[in-house]
């Protein structure tokens, strides 16, 4: 299970919230000003491979 979200919320904040609801991987990419924030967040049963990043993308491989 793979999930892709745009949060609006600091890098903290997702983490905690990802990890609340039970995904213990992910990749955050930190909100600025009050645009933006993206979180790929999966369990630890899919293989995820980052492709590349950035403040609008995040590209992986999922195996």
């Amino acid at each position: 299970m793979v999930f892709l979200m745009e949060t609006k919320m600091d890098k903290q904040r997702m983490e905690k919230v990802r990890r609340s609801c039970g995904f213990t991987n992910g990749i955050d990419i930190e909100v600025e000003g009050s645009r933006g924030g993206l979180c790929l967040t999966w369990k630890g049963d899919t293989a995820i491979s980052l492709q590349s990043f950035s403040r609008n993308l995040i590209d992986v491989i999922v195996k």
